[in-house]
C-alpha cells in the first residue's frame, strides 16, 4: 500500500501530465490554424486555443497548491522533493508556452491576408514542428526517466535557433524585391514576433529537458551545461 507522501506526490505528476497533455494539444491546434484558410474554421481554432489556455491557467495554480501541501503535509525525502520541484520548473515553462501560443495567434491574425505571411508559412510551419518535437521529447524524457531525449532536445535547441536566424535573413531578402510600403512594414514586425515566439517554445522545451535530467539524476546543468558533473543528492536520503 503506497504512503500519503507517496499518493501526494504522483497527484501531482498526474495533474502535470494531464497539463502536458493540453499544451501538446495547443500546439498541434496552432499547427492547423497557421494552415487554416476557412474563415469560420479559423475562427473556431481561435476559440478554441483560448478556451484551452483557460484550462492551462487552471492546472498551474492546481499544481503549484499541490506542490506546496506536499512539502508541509508530508516532509517528502530528497529524491522526491527533486522530483516535484522538477516538475513546478517545468509546469512553469509549460505555462508559458500556451501564452506563446496565444501571442502567435494574435500576431496571425493582423497578417495572415498579407503575401509576406503566405510566401513564409511552410518555414514557419517546419519552425513550429520542430518545436512540438522538442516540446514532446522533453516531456517524454521525464515522464520515462530518459536521460537521451533530454539530452537531444538540448542540443537540438542550437538547431531550431540557426532556422530562427535563416528565416530572418530569407525575410529581409524577399523585402528588398518589392516596395517597402507601411503595410509590409507592419507585416514584418508581427512576422518577427511569430518567429521570436517559436524560438521561446523550444527554449522553454530546453528548460523542461533540464529539469528532467535534474529530476533523473540531481544535476542542475541549466548554467552548466551537459557536461556538468555536479554531486548526486540521492546519497543524502
Amino acid at each position: 500500500m503506497k504512503t500519503k507522501r507517496e499518493e501526494s506526490i504522483l497527484d501531482i505528476i498526474k495533474s502535470f501530465e494531464e497539463m502536458a497533455d493540453i499544451i501538446l494539444g495547443q500546439l498541434k491546434l496552432l499547427e492547423r490554424f497557421m494552415r487554416e484558410t476557412d474563415k469560420n474554421e479559423h475562427e473556431t481554432l481561435r476559440i478554441e486555443i483560448r478556451e484551452r489556455e483557460n484550462e492551462i491557467d487552471r492546472y498551474e495554480v492546481l499544481i503549484s497548491e499541490k506542490f506546496i501541501n506536499s512539502i508541509v503535509l508530508y516532509q517528502p525525502v530528497a529524491s522526491d522533493i527533486r522530483k516535484i520541484i522538477a516538475v513546478y520548473r517545468m509546469t512553469i515553462n509549460l505555462e508559458r508556452i500556451g501564452d506563446l501560443v496565444l501571442n502567435i495567434i494574435d500576431s496571425i491574425e493582423n497578417i495572415k491576408n498579407t503575401a509576406e505571411y503566405q510566401a513564409m508559412l511552410e518555414v514557419l510551419n517546419v519552425m513550429l514542428l520542430s518545436g512540438i518535437s522538442m516540446v514532446e521529447k522533453s516531456l517524454l524524457s521525464f515522464i520515462n526517466n530518459d536521460n537521451e531525449y533530454a539530452i537531444w532536445t538540448i542540443k537540438n535547441d542550437e538547431i531550431v535557433d540557426d532556422m530562427n536566424r535563416k528565416l530572418l535573413i530569407n525575410s529581409i531578402s524577399k523585402s528588398k524585391a518589392s516596395e517597402k510600403t507601411k503595410e509590409m512594414l507592419l507585416s514584418y514586425i508581427d512576422l518577427k514576433n511569430i518567429i521570436t515566439n517559436l524560438e521561446r517554445i523550444a527554449d522553454h522545451a530546453t528548460n523542461i529537458a533540464e529539469a528532467s535530467i535534474y529530476s533523473i539524476h540531481g544535476t542542475d546543468i541549466r548554467h552548466a551545461g551537459l557536461n556538468s558533473n555536479q554531486p548526486n543528492p540521492d546519497e543524502n536520503k
